[in-house]
């Protein structure tokens, strides 16, 4: 493709193609309900604990069947037909939620009920997102990857915008009961959805001689040794790890730390704050179309992230809060869709499924284990030191990319794709 052409527009590109219009018509309101509902959790868990610790545990129960699962995952997704899976794990995810939403008007919620219905939730998650990120492969072709790529983020993290937004008007005139309803309804649309696409068939693959557990180590081994995947990987986890888990911990600095009281509308403002900077990334990152340039955009996030962090750890205003959640976002969204760009760009086909699932073990799950060690932490020290200090390790990681940014340009440039 030429680089006029390139400039074109890269979202222009991508929606020319029939599949994945229809894809992104069923998921976008999928991941409004997603992140509705995870509002209406965390607010429902401050309701009955008002404890940062319980925050950061309903964190690590949604997030943490990434780490356990994402590997048999990523193993599937190489085996069997990506489009079959996909319409197996949304049928279980309607059937989860659609559980949590009896319970919740049976009156049978608990702390502990709730807890397992996040594990149950975070498993399906787990087991879809290898799924869901290889899907882009076959939706649209490679010159349009970047695009479709960086358009799934502006997706999730529009719907990070919306869905708090709604969550927070339902919360303040309802109740969560209300939220888990709807999410249940959407995942049903985008059940629907999935039965619409017309992809070419998957070539089949033969069992292995070496077995599941053979295939998901010589998958991640292949991840780990690649000059450019293995880095790029290493720089996704630390970040995950120490910027991730400010978002599970906005129930108590809404509630507690800016005068909100408990006001389900503060939390909302600064979830929807996050979303609208992830949006605006995504929307700038998937026009823009083309992958020289993602190396230093992703080491220059991380250092945009430690200074958005350590001010929204230390403000004392809620409306420097909220830009700094606005900034975070932007930030987080750019790293992980560079990555997820980049990765997706020079991994084997037949290994695609696996380096995708420790992508998502790794950005998901570095940040179940921070959530649950800043929640720990501030039910010691208080919310904001932290994430503080999570902002100020941040410059250690920025200063670990800036010098291997040049080896992974290296290879980049090797496979014909570009790198700076």
């Amino acid at each position: 493709m030429t680089d006029q052409a390139q400039r074109r527009g890269g979202l222009r590109r991508a929606f020319s193609h029939r599949n994945f219009v229809i894809y992104t018509a069923g998921n976008f309101p999928s991941q409004i309900g997603v992140w509705a509902q995870r509002v209406a959790i965390g607010w429902l868990t401050w309701q009955l604990t008002e404890s940062p610790f319980y925050l950061g545990l309903m964190a690590f129960a949604d997030l943490i069947p990434v780490v356990l699962l994402n590997p048999f995952a990523g193993y599937f997704t190489d085996r069997f037909n990506r489009l079959r899976l996909a319409k197996i794990l949304q049928f279980l995810n309607l059937m989860v939620t659609s559980t949590l939403a009896a319970c919740a008007y049976g009156g049978l919620l608990n702390i502990e009920l709730l807890l397992l219905f996040a594990f149950l939730t975070g498993m399906d998650h787990a087991l879809f997102q290898p799924v869901r990120s290889s899907l882009n492969s076959v939706l649209v072709p490679r010159e349009d990857l970047a695009a479709a790529v960086a358009f799934g983020g502006i997706s999730w993290n529009s719907a990070r915008f919306v869905g708090p937004a709604i969550a927070g008007i339902i919360l303040k005139a309802t109740d969560a009961n209300f939220v888990f309803l709807i999410n249940a309804i959407l995942y049903l649309w985008f059940f629907l959805a999935l039965w619409a696409l017309r992809l070419p068939e998957q070539p089949k693959r033969a069992p292995s001689e070496i077995g599941i557990v053979g295939e998901i180590v010589a998958g991640y081994s292949y991840a780990m040794r690649h000059p450019a995947i293995g880095p790029l990987f290493f720089l996704l986890g630390c970040a995950s790890f120490l910027t991730r888990p400010v978002v599970e911990l906005l129930p108590g600095f809404a509630a507690a730390e800016f005068d909100f009281g408990r006001d389900a509308g503060g939390l909302a403002w600064l979830l929807s704050a996050m979303g609208v900077g992830a949006m605006a990334s995504g929307l700038w990152i998937a026009q823009r179309g083309r992958m020289e340039g993602l190396t230093r955009i992703t080491t220059h996030t991380i250092l945009g992230s430690l200074v958005s962090l350590i001010l929204f750890a230390y403000t004392a205003r809620f409306e420097i809060a909220v830009a700094s959640m606005a900034a975070i976002g932007f930030m987080y969204s750019l790293f992980a869709t560079c990555i997820q760009v980049l990765v997706q760009s020079v991994a084997a086909e037949h290994m695609r499924g696996r380096v995708l699932a420790l992508y998502g073990m790794l950005w998901i799950g570095s940040a179940a284990f921070g959530a649950l060690i800043a929640g720990a932490l501030s039910e010691v020290l208080g919310l904001r030191l932290p994430i503080g200090a999570a902002g100020a390790i941040c410059f250690l990681v920025w200063l670990w990319g800036m010098r291997t940014r040049k080896r992974i340009d290296a290879e980049l440039i090797k496979q014909g794709i570009g790198g700076g």
